[in-house]
C-alpha cells in the first residue's frame, strides 16, 4: 500500500516538526550546552530560516512532514523584516542560564564571523537554498531531489540566473554535487564549529 503523500506550501503549523528535523539533521540538543543554548541555536537556525525565505515547501506523508526546502529568490517577492526576530533572540540569549557572560559573547562573535568571512564569497540577498532537509529514514527515495526541482522551476520561471546554497564539506556537499552545484569556496566558520566539531564551511552555485 502506498503511503500518502503530498508536497506544499509550508503552513504556521509545520514549524515545530521542521525544527524537529533540523535537530536531527545537527543534533544542537548534544552540540550545545546547556539546553537553554540548544533551544536557541534551534529557534536561530529554523525560524531565522523560515523569515529569510520567500519560497518555502515540505513534503508530508502520512499527516508528518517529512521534509522541507526554505528559499529565497531574489527575483521575487523580498523576506519578512527580521529586526524584531533579532532583537528576540539576543534576548532569549541574555536570559540563558547558567551561561557565563563571556560564552554568550563567544557565540555572538561567532555569527558575527560567520557573515563576516561568508560575504567575501557570496553576498547575502542572492538567491539561494537557506535551508533544506529531509529526515533521515526518508533521503534515498527522491524527495529531496523533488523539492530541489521545485524551487528550481520557480527560480527559472523568474529569470534567476544562477541559485547558491552554503554547506559543509562533512555535511550534504556531495549531495548538491550530485544535483549539479559547482563549488565556489571553502570560508571560516565558527558556527559550523560548533554544529558540526569540525569540517569545511563552504559554498556552492548551480547556474540556471
Amino acid at each position: 500500500m502506498n503511503k500518502s503523500e503530498s508536497f506544499r506550501d509550508y503552513e504556521n503549523r509545520d514549524y515545530h516538526q521542521c525544527e524537529m528535523l533540523v535537530n536531527e539533521a545537527w543534533a544542537f540538543d548534544e552540540n550545545f550546552r546547556p539546553q537553554g543554548l540548544a533551544d536557541i541555536a534551534k529557534l536561530l537556525y529554523t525560524k531565522g530560516s523560515v523569515l529569510n525565505s520567500n519560497y518555502k515547501k515540505v513534503v508530508e506523508i502520512e499527516g508528518d512532514v517529512a521534509g522541507f526546502i526554505f528559499g529565497f529568490n531574489e527575483l521575487s517577492d523580498k523576506q519578512k523584516n527580521t529586526f524584531l526576530f533579532g532583537l528576540k533572540i539576543l534576548w532569549k540569549l541574555y536570559r540563558v542560564k547558567p551561561i557565563e557572560t563571556g560564552d554568550k559573547k563567544k557565540l555572538l562573535k561567532a555569527l558575527a564571523d560567520h557573515e563576516k568571512n561568508r560575504s567575501k564569497l557570496v553576498d547575502r540577498g542572492k538567491s539561494e537554498i537557506v535551508l533544506f532537509v529531509v529526515g533521515k529514514k526518508y533521503q534515498g527515495l527522491g524527495y529531496g531531489k523533488k523539492l530541489w526541482s521545485g524551487f528550481l522551476s520557480h527560480c527559472k520561471q523568474r529569470g534567476v540566473k544562477s541559485i547558491f546554497v552554503e554547506t559543509n564539506r562533512l555535511g550534504a556537499s556531495s549531495f548538491y554535487e550530485q544535483l549539479g552545484f559547482i563549488h565556489v569556496g571553502d570560508f571560516d566558520s565558527p558556527l559550523h564549529e560548533y554544529a558540526t566539531k569540525g569540517g569545511q564551511a563552504c559554498m556552492y552555485e548551480y547556474e540556471c
